[in-house]
Parts: structure tokens; C-alpha cells; sequence
């Protein structure tokens, strides 16, 4: 739980600042002074001065007109990468299910209704570029996701799925509510999470929820394969027993 801070202890222009960074994504790669004071709600003399001070201390770059982001930024994640305890911790563990499985391994947590991947293995038996460091996924078609609505309040579970954008990656992808809190359900049942190519075509996924000791889910361990390797269900007789090893050892 974080710590309660007093609004007059806040640096709003810091806020807006990250904030203004955090605009720029996949669909928004590159963004103008009226595109972004839209986005954030500031004035465009604001989102100006904010863009050139970024500009000024090398995190974005501008043709005069559009405004970008600069490879700087990539130090942002990589220094919580290096640093925070959790990345460091579970990498060793990573790896090690990764050789045993001889599959892909990978460790998400939530931040603000998406799954990011903090740590993942070198061994990557099939081509894709869905499980890559720093990766933000959506909650309502992955494995880690699932965990995590599966660990809260049914009612608050429907809350975040009504809120969430449920994109339909692939033909499998579930994005009724209702069939998703039932998959849910069975996730909340069972213990496990699985996904069967809704995420991306061909791709296979089982995965177990990691606690902290007071039993709060933190993140999800995920095994994640190709249908040209083997079966959801050959995934979950191999392998579950060694992801619930791994689990028991990455208690925060």
C-alpha cells in the first residue's frame, strides 16, 4: 500500500510533466503543442514550455512542429530495471524455469489496468515480440492479467473490465464481459491462469499469481509457448508443478 502524501508536498509540474511523456505510445508516436494540451487538459502555452523544456534536457526531439521522444527516455525504465528489488530478484528464477521447461519464461506485474513484463528469459524457443521487457499488455486477454482480476472483488473485477478497453487482438480473443468473469471464475477456481491464442495467434500461455506474505498479488509467472510446440493442456500437465516451485521461492 503506498504511503499517504500531502497534496501541498507535490510537485504538480513534475506531474504534468511524466504526464506529458506518458502521452506519447504506438498510436501517438508523435504529437503537437495543441495535439497534447488537448490530451492533458493544459493550456498549448503550457504543453509548449513543458515540450521545450523536454526538448532542452534531451527527452524529446521536434521538427518545429511535431514533438517525439528520444532514445534518453529508455533510461527512465531501465534504471528501475536495474535497481528495484523485484526485477533482480526473480531473474535467477526466471532463467532457471526457462531451462527446465525449455519454454518461455516471464514475470508481469499491474501498473495503472495494464500488465508489464519486468523480467523475462534469454531462452525464447519461437519468434514473437508480445513478451518484451517493459511491454505493456492489456489485463482483459492475458494470463497475468486474468490472475490479477481474479484476485479481487467480483464486483470490483466487473468494474475494471467495464472501465479497461477490451481490444480484440485476435478472432479468439474474449471481450464479452460476462464470458470474461466467467473465465475468471475459473481462474479464482483453479489457481492458474491459462490463455489459448487470444492474445496473439499460435501462442500458448499458463501462468501462477505471486503474493507477497500477507497473500496481496504482486505479479504473475508465466510459462508461454507456440501451438507449433505443443498443447495448452501438455503446458499444464508438464509444467505446473515447476511453476508452483518457482512460486514458492519468489514470496515478497
Amino acid at each position: 500500500m503506498q504511503n499517504e502524501i500531502h497534496q501541498r508536498d507535490l510537485i504538480v509540474g513534475l506531474q504534468k510533466g511524466l504526464a506529458l511523456i506518458q502521452l506519447f505510445s504506438k498510436a501517438n508516436p508523435r504529437l503537437t503543442v495543441p495535439q497534447a494540451a488537448k490530451m492533458s487538459g493544459l493550456t498549448q502555452s503550457a504543453a509548449r514550455r513543458f515540450f521545450l523544456t523536454l526538448v532542452h534536457d534531451g527527452y524529446l526531439d521536434t521538427d518545429g512542429r511535431y514533438y517525439w521522444l528520444t532514445a534518453k527516455n529508455l533510461r527512465l525504465g531501465q534504471a528501475y530495471v536495474d535497481s528495484a528489488q523485484f526485477p533482480r530478484m526473480v531473474r535467477p528464477i526466471v532463467e532457471y524455469v526457462a531451462s527446465r521447461a525449455e519454454e518461455h519464461a516471464s514475470v508481469g506485474v499491474i501498473d495503472d489496468n495494464e500488465l508489464v513484463y519486468i523480467a523475462r528469459s534469454k531462452h525464447t524457443p519461437f519468434n514473437s515480440t508480445s513478451v518484451r521487457l517493459g511491454e505493456r499488455v492489456p489485463i482483459h486477454c492475458t494470463a497475468g492479467g486474468r490472475l490479477w482480476l481474479a484476485s479481487l472483488p467480483e464486483s470490483e473485477c466487473e468494474a475494471v473490465l467495464q472501465r479497461v478497453t477490451r481490444e480484440q487482438r485476435t478472432p479468439y480473443t474474449v471481450i464479452d464481459i460476462a464470458t470474461l468473469m466467467e473465465r475468471i471464475a475459473l481462474v479464482r477456481q483453479q489457481g492458474y491462469a491459462t490463455i489459448e491464442q487470444e492474445f496473439e495467434i499460435g501462442m500458448l500461455v499458463v501462468a501462477v499469481p505471486l503474493a507477497d506474505r500477507e497473500g496481496l498479488y504482486w505479479g504473475a509467472l508465466s510459462l508461454t509457448s507456440h501451438q507449433s510446440r505443443t498443447s495448452l493442456e501438455a503446458m499444464c500437465r508438464n509444467h505446473l508443478d515447476l511453476l508452483y516451485s518457482a512460486q514458492a521461492m519468489l514470496v515478497a
